[in-house]
């Protein structure tokens, strides 16, 4: 089965900004992963700061298989998460 790994800043600034929201969003996925056995399995992870909102705040940062989203909300996530699971599949 294809697996795609998101990965959730859980620091302090990212926290306040919403990553818990987030990850709370992507492990909704898995009840409709249940039912759509063609979808790819999604790994979810916090994970220590990276150190990225030191400049800026743009926070939270969340990374799907590697690619950084900044700044990011539910919606952009569970978007890419599709994005990539159809890149996997070949469909794009």
């Amino acid at each position: 089965m294809k697996s795609i790994l998101v990965e959730v800043c859980a620091g302090t600034h990212c926290t306040m900004m919403g990553a818990m929201n987030i990850m709370d969003a992507v492990h909704s996925l898995e009840e409709f992963q249940e039912d759509t056995p063609d979808m790819c399995d999604i790994q979810v992870r916090a994970i220590p700061c990276m150190n990225l909102c030191r400049d800026a705040a743009q926070g939270p940062f969340v990374r799907v298989d590697g690619k950084l989203i900044p700044q990011a909300e539910s919606e952009s996530v569970m978007a890419a998460i599709m994005a990539r699971c159809h890149q996997l599949d070949g469909k794009e």
